[in-house]
């Protein structure tokens, strides 16, 4: 109740917070079904982390910039366009690395996960080192959704408009690599470049993810919608659209559980996209039982 009565004043001091969820309930899940197709959902969990280590180092480097610095000073809080190469730069780099792991062979998975190990542990030192401050960092490390300004809001709607679009239009060499990669070069895909800008892109949009929202909603949002379609689809076409409406359905309910417990928003859209999850799970199994 107290929620439709206040409507106008959460409207008023969430309305940004609010589109940040939708553009990335609506793009990260789209990232993670294509990791999930690649058979890549484990870089789920490590370039986010790698992007937190990225951002971390970011803050620990911001009494290099003078003019970064006063902006932090006026404005509480360092500029979005400084932090974001720090978290991009680091995801991309992730991504680098692990497909060149991959392609490699051998022991990826035991690398991937000392990498994992790896970036949270010098994010931490990054972090204990910054001298914006433990309080300050913990809230850019978190990603507080809720006190997201207008320039937080145009980076990250415009680094996913840009991913997005180019997700839609190479859709076809992207789904073909995914299952075949050798079937994509023999078709004449450009799979190379294609490859190189998709890294860039999802590096960059992960980044900008991360310190925006926050890497807890990231990674949920990337992990949870693909396992939740999984379960219930029988198409591609209908994977896809399971995922985005499980994304949409993470990020939309988190709000009233975020407003009206006080809950951190990240992850109250994560423990809701988890629910949705074993949900779908549970449905997908018993009508196959029913079925069969």
């Amino acid at each position: 109740m107290d929620l439709i009565e206040n409507f106008g004043l959460y409207r008023e001091l969430f309305g940004l917070s609010f589109l940040a969820s939708l553009v990335v309930g609506i793009v990260l899940p789209l990232v993670g079904a294509l990791m999930f197709l690649r058979k890549e959902a484990f870089l789920g969990i490590a370039v986010p982390q790698f992007a937190a280590a990225g951002l971390a180092l970011g803050l620990l480097f911001l009494p290099w910039f003078p003019a970064m610095s006063a902006y932090f000073l006026d404005h509480g809080h360092p500029p979005m366009g400084y932090l974001l190469p720090f978290a991009a730069g680091a995801a991309v780099l992730a991504l680098f690395l692990f497909s060149l792991m991959r392609r490699r062979g051998g022991h990826s998975g035991a690398l991937l996960a000392a990498s994992f190990a790896t970036a949270s542990a010098l994010g931490i030192l990054f972090l204990n080192a910054s001298p914006a401050g433990a309080n300050m960092a913990d809230t850019v490390m978190r990603g507080e959704v809720l006190l997201l300004d207008v320039h937080g809001l145009e980076v990250l709607a415009g680094v996913c408009l840009i991913g997005l679009l180019f997700l839609i239009f190479c859709r076809r060499t992207l789904l073909v690599t995914a299952f075949d990669r050798d079937q994509a070069v023999a078709l004449g895909r450009r799979v190379a470049i294609v490859e190189t800008y998709q890294f860039l892109l999802l590096g960059i949009m992960i980044g900008a993810g991360v310190m925006t929202v926050g890497p807890i909603l990231v990674f949920g949002l990337l992990f949870l919608p693909p396992l939740a379609s999984r379960a219930t689809a029988t198409t591609l076409a209908g994977f896809l659209r399971g995922v985005l409406w499980a994304g949409l359905v993470s990020v939309l309910l988190a709000w009233p559980l975020s407003l009206q417990l006080d809950w951190p928003y990240g992850p109250a859209a994560v423990c809701v996209a988890a629910v949705y999850a074993i949900l779908a799970s549970c449905w997908g199994r018993f009508r196959r039982v029913t079925i069969n």
